[in-house]
C-alpha cells in the first residue's frame, strides 16, 4: 500500500472480537449492551471500508507509478488523522477487553470504568464518521491528483555533480571487478554488483567499463538501463539495438518467438544491465539474453537477495560499500571546492568536515548532495560548525533534510507498510547505537507490528523482515559477519542518513516518537525514548501527554521524575542495561495491564519480582538475566501468553567480551544492551559473578586473598562458600547463575524459550519441564550426580528442543552424567555442556 497503508488490520481484528463479546452481554444489564453494540458494529464496518479504499488507492498508484509519488499536505493531514484516530480506537477496545476477561483479574488503578470506555467509544464512532465523510474530499486527490497519471520511477542523480563520484577512492573495487569480469569461466558468467540506492554502483561500473581494462578484453560491449515501470518489449528493443541484433523483429505488439533470444555474433561480448529491481523482472529478462560463453554479463541492482539470484555463486557476487574516510574526505572537498581537491584546508575546517562526512557514513552521494549544498555557501568554519550542530541536535531542519531524502528516500518509499513500521521503530533507539538483533525483532512482535502464519512462528516472521532490511542495506550489521548469514548477525545499527529520515517520518506518521525527550512534545506520544534523563528533561517530560504511550526505553539511570503511572496503555518496558533502578521501582508494575514485553536484562541491583506481576496476563517477552534476582514468584505461572522467560546470571570476562563492547568510546554506547548469549551458561571455573557492586567487590577481594593463601582450593568452591556466609537467605542448592523457577511452572503451555534454570533443589521442577512440550532453547544449571538421568529423561520428552546448555555441580559432575543412555531431541541444533567435561558422551553420534 505504500504511503496510503495505515495498519487498519488490528483495529479491526479486536473490533471484531469486542463485537462478538458484546453479543454475549446481552443478557446481563451491567452495559447498555445495545448502544454499544450498535456504535462497535459501526466502527468495525467503517474501518472495513476505509481499508478497501486505501488497498485500491494503492493499487491505482502502483499501476501509474514505479515509486511512491508525493502528496498533497491536506492529504497527508487527512492520514495522519486517520492512523491516530486507528490507534485510538485499538486502545479503547483494548480497556474494554480488560472487563470481559473471565476471571477478572486484580483491580488495577490504570484500569478505566466501563462507562467510560463506552462513552470513549461513542465519541470516537463520531469521529470516524467525520473522517468517513471527508474522505469523499480526498478520494480525487488520491486517485485523480496531478501526478497520479504519471508515471514515475526513482532515478539516481547521474549529472555533472554525481558522475565522478564513485571514481574517488574506488581504485580497489575496481580492480576487483576487473579480475571478476576477466576470470575464464564456462558456468558463471553472470556477476552481481549491489549496494544501497545512491552508493554509486552505476557510475562505478561506467568508470570500469570505459576502462583501457576491460576494453581491450573485449569485442563487444553493451549497456542496458532498465527502465521503471518495467516493460519487456523495451527491454528486448534496446537489448537488440545495443546488441546490433538487425535479424530481430517487432511484429505488431507481439514478438516473434522464433526470434525471442538475442543471439550476438561469435566476438568476446561485454553486457551491463543496470538496475534490476526484483526477482520478477529477472525472470522475464534472463530468457532473452544471450548464453554464449564468450560473453560476460554485469548486473547491478540495490538488494543482497535479488544479485543472489542473478548470479547463484557467492563468488561472482560484490557489494559496494561506503567509501573510507580518506577517500570520502577527498570526495568532499573535490565537490565543495568543484574540483579543486588541492586546497589546503585549516584543522578547524577538517575537524568540521570529518563530522560531517560521519553523518553520511561514507555514502557517496549523500557526501555529494550536502559539498554541494555547501559550495554555494562562504567557505568557513562558522558555516560548516552551523551545519554540524543542525545535524546533531536531534531536529534537522527542512532545508538539510531535503538534502537527506534526496538521497535515501527512495530507499524508505519502496518498503513495505510492514517493513516501513519496522523501521520507524528503530527510531527509539540514540544514532549510532548498536541494536541487538534478537531485542528488536521480540519488540516487533510485541507491539503487534508482525504476525505468525500457517507455517511461521511470530518470530521467524520477524527474522524475515530483519533480513529483509539488511538485504537493502537499511540497517546493517554492526560488526563484519560471512556473507550471506543474517543468522550470525547479532548487533546491527541504522545507517546514520537513514535514521534521520526514520526520525522525521515517525513524526510525520503521528507515531509521536520522543528522542531526547525535548525533540518531540506535540501530539499524541506513542513511544517514549528517554535518552538523557537530566532537569532540563524533566520539565520536558511534564508538557507530554503520556496516557496513549504504548512503549518506554530507557538509555542511562531511571530517575523518579518519570511518572509510570500515567502510562495505562503500556506495552512495552525496556529497561535494559539502565542504571540505579531498584526493587521499589517495579511495586507498580502488576498496573501495566496490557504490558506484553518486560526487560530488566543487566539491571544488577533488581533482587526480586514483585507479586503483582502475575497481573501481566498478556506478556509475551520478560527478560530478568543479568540481574540478582535467584528465585521466580509463584505468580509467574499466571502468565499463561509467556513465550520467552530468560532468567539466571550470565557474566562475561574480559576474554569472552565481544569486540562490540571493546569498541564503544561513548557513555551513551556503554548504556546500551550488552551482549549476552541466549541461554549460554557461563564457564564458573574461570569467570566472576556480577551480584551487585558492593557484594563483587567484597567477593573478589575474599576470593583473591583466599586463593592465595591456597593454591589446591578452587574459585568455584571458594566462591560459594563465602556465599553462603555473606547471604544466608539464600536456599540451600541455588547458585548465582540459575533462578529457582516455581512449582507450576509447566503450566505456560506457550513457552518457547526458558532459561537459566537450577534444578538442583528437587526433581520437581524436571516434572515441570516435561509438560513444556513448545520449548526450542532451554538452559539448566545444578546438574548432579542424583538428578542427571531424571534430567536427561525430561529433555528426551522435549521433541521440538533446537538449543540445549547444561551446566554441572560438584563432582564428578559431568563425567557420571555422561554416561547414562540418552536419546537426544531430533531437532537437537545446539549443545553447551560447561564443568569438567572429560570425554564425549557416547549419545554425541546420534545428534
Amino acid at each position: 500500500m505504500g504511503e496510503w497503508e495505515i495498519g487498519l488490520e488490528a483495529t479491526i481484528a479486536i473490533a471484531t472480537l469486542v463485537l462478538t463479546e458484546v453479543h454475549r452481554m446481552r443478557d446481563k444489564k451491567k452495559v447498555p449492551t445495545d448502544t454499544l453494540e450498535e456504535d462497535m458494529a459501526f466502527i468495525k464496518k467503517d474501518f472495513q471500508l476505509m481499508e478497501s479504499f486505501l488497498v485500491d488507492a494503492a493499487e491505482k498508484r502502483r499501476q501509474t507509478a514505479a515509486a511512491t509519488t508525493t502528496t498533497s499536505r491536506s492529504l497527508s493531514t487527512w492520514l495522519r488523522h486517520l492512523r491516530g484516530l486507528s490507534q485510538d480506537v485499538e486502545d479503547c477496545l483494548q480497556e474494554f477487553c480488560l472487563h470481559l476477561e473471565r476471571p477478572p483479574r486484580a483491580k488495577s488503578k490504570l484500569l478505566l470504568p466501563l462507562d467510560t470506555i463506552t462513552k470513549q467509544i461513542r465519541r470516537l464512532r463520531n469521529e470516524i464518521e467525520h473522517v468517513n465523510k471527508s474522505s469523499a474530499i480526498y478520494c480525487n486527490a488520491i486517485n485523480f491528483g496531478p501526478d497520479a497519471a504519471q508515471p514515475m520511477s526513482i532515478s539516481v542523480p547521474t549529472g555533472p555533480a554525481f558522475t565522478n563520484a564513485p571514481h574517488i577512492g574506488r581504485e580497489m573495487e575496481k580492480s576487483h571487478l576487473i579480475q571478476l569480469v576477466s576470470q575464464n569461466s564456462e558456468n558463471h558468467n553472470i556477476i552481481s554488483i549491489w549496494g544501497m540506492i545512491g552508493i554509486g554502483e552505476t557510475s562505478f561500473i561506467r568508470s570500469a567499463y570505459g576502462s583501457e581494462e576491460i576494453t581491450s578484453m573485449f569485442e563487444q560491449c553493451a549497456w542496458v538501463t532498465i527502465s521503471h515501470p518495467f516493460n519487456l518489449h523495451d527491454f528486448i528493443t534496446s537489448l537488440a539495438h545495443e546488441l546490433n541484433a538487425h535479424d530481430f523483429s517487432v511484429l505488431g505488439n507481439g514478438l516473434q518467438k522464433s526470434e525471442e533470444s538475442i543471439k550476438p555474433s561469435k566476438r568476446r561480448c561485454l553486457l551491463v544491465l543496470d538496475d534490476v529491481l526484483s526477482i520478477e523482472e529477472w525472470n522475464l529478462i534472463q530468457p532473452h539474453l544471450p548464453n554464449e560463453t564468450n560473453t560476460k554479463i554485469i548486473v547491478t541492482t540495490r538488494e543482497a537477495s535479488i544479485a543472489e539470484h542473478c548470479s547463484m555463486t557467492c563468488k561472482n557476487i560484490y557489494k559496494l560499500e561506503g567509501l573510507k574516510e580518506d577517500a570520502a574526505f577527498a570526495l568532499f572537498k573535490n565537490k565543495v571546492f568543484v574540483d579543486s581537491s588541492n586546497i589546503d584546508l585549516d584543522l578547524d575546517m577538517i575537524t568540521q568536515a570529518k563530522l560531517i562526512i560521519k553523518e553520511c557514513d561514507g555514502h557517496p552521494l549523500a557526501i555529494t548532495n550536502i559539498a554541494g549544498f555547501l559550495a554555494r555557501k562562504q567557505k568557513t568554519t562558522t558555516e560548516w560548525n552551523k551545519l554540524n550542530d543542525n545535524f546533531t541536535s536531534g531536529s534537522v531542519n527542512k532545508e538539510n533534510l531535503e538534502m537527506i531524502s534526496t538521497t535515501l528516500e527512495p530507499s524508505y518509499n519502496n518498503l513495505s507498510y510492514h517493513l516501513k513500521l519496522c523501521l520507524l521503530y528503530l527510531s527509539v533507539f540514540p544514532k549510532g547505537h548498536n541494536i541487538r538483533r534478537k531485542c528488536i525483532v521480540r519488540r516487533w512482535v510485541a507491539e503487534g507490528y508482525i504476525s505468525k502464519t500457517h507455517s511461521l512462528s511470530a518470530e521467524e516472521v520477524g527474522e524475515s523482515y530483519f533480513a529483509e532490511l539488511i538485504n537493502r542495506s537499511i540497517i546493517q550489521p554492526s560488526e563484519p559477519v560471512p556473507a550471506h548469514n543474517v543468522d550470525n548477525i547479532e548487533y546491527c545499527r541504522v545507517h546514520n542518513l537513514m535514521h534521520k529520515i526514520s526520525v522525521s517520518k515517525s513524526m510525520e506518521e503521528n507515531h509521536g516518537f520522543v528522542l531526547e525527550v525535548s525533540s518531540n512534545n506535540e501530539g499524541t506520544v506513542r513511544h517514549l525514548s528517554i535518552i538523557n534523563t537530566g532537569e532540563t528533561n524533566k520539565n520536558a517530560l511534564k508538557c507530554v501527554d503520556l496516557t496513549h504511550v504504548r512503549s518506554v526505553t530507557i538509555f542511562g539511570e531511571c530517575r523518579a521524575s518519570l511518572d509510570f503511572s500515567m502510562m495505562r496503555m503500556l506495552r512495552i518496558l525496556d529497561l535494559e542495561g539502565t542504571s540505579g533502578l531498584k526493587d521499589r521501582d517495579l511495586s507498580r508494575i502488576g498496573n501495566f495491564l496490557h504490558l506484553r514485553y518486560l526487560s530488566l536484562r543487566g539491571c544488577a541491583d533488581i533482587y526480586h519480582l514483585p507479586n503483582s506481576l502475575g497481573n501481566l496476563w498478556d506478556i509475551q517477552m520478560l527478560d530478568v538475566s543479568g540481574t540478582s534476582i535467584i528465585k521466580l514468584p509463584k505468580t509467574i505461572t499466571k502468565l499463561k501468553k509467556l513465550h520467552y522467560l530468560r532468567a539466571g546470571h550470565v557474566p562475561k570476562d574480559d576474554a569472552t567480551t565481544s569486540s562490540i563492547e571493546m569498541k564503544e568510546s561513548s557513555d551513551l554506547s556503554k548504556m546500551g544492551h550488552e551482549p549476552i548469549n541466549d541461554l549460554e551458561i557461563p564457564d564458573v571455573e574461570v569467570k566472576s559473578v556480577q551480584f551487585g557492586m558492593t557484594v563483587l567487590d567484597t567477593t573478589k577481594a575474599y576470593i583473591t586473598k583466599t586463593m592465595q593463601n591456597n593454591d589446591n582450593v578452587k574459585k568455584h568452591d571458594i566462591f560459594h562458600k563465602y556465599c553462603k556466609v555473606l547471604l544466608p537467605g539464600i536456599p540451600q542448592g541455588l547458585d548465582m547463575y540459575g533462578v529457582k523457577a516455581p512449582e507450576g511452572i509447566g503450566q505456560l503451555n506457550d513457552l518457547n524459550t526458558l532459561g537459566v534454570v537450577n534444578v538442583a533443589a528437587g526433581k520437581v521442577i524436571l516434572r515441570e519441564l516435561e509438560k513444556l512440550k513448545k520449548l526450542h532453547k532451554l538452559g539448566l544449571t545444578g546438574v548432579n550426580k542424583k538428578n542427571s538421568q531424571a534430567i536427561l529423561s525430561a529433555i528426551a520428552n522435549l521433541a521440538l528442543l533446537h538449543s540445549l546448555s547444561l551446566q554441572a555441580e560438584g563432582e564428578p559432575g559431568l563425567q557420571v552424567f555422561l554416561d547414562h543412555t540418552f536419546a537426544p531431541p531430533s531437532k537437537l541444533q545446539s549443545l553447551k555442556i560447561y564443568r569438567n567435561l572429560v570425554t564425549l558422551p557416547i549419545w554425541i553420534t546420534q545428534l
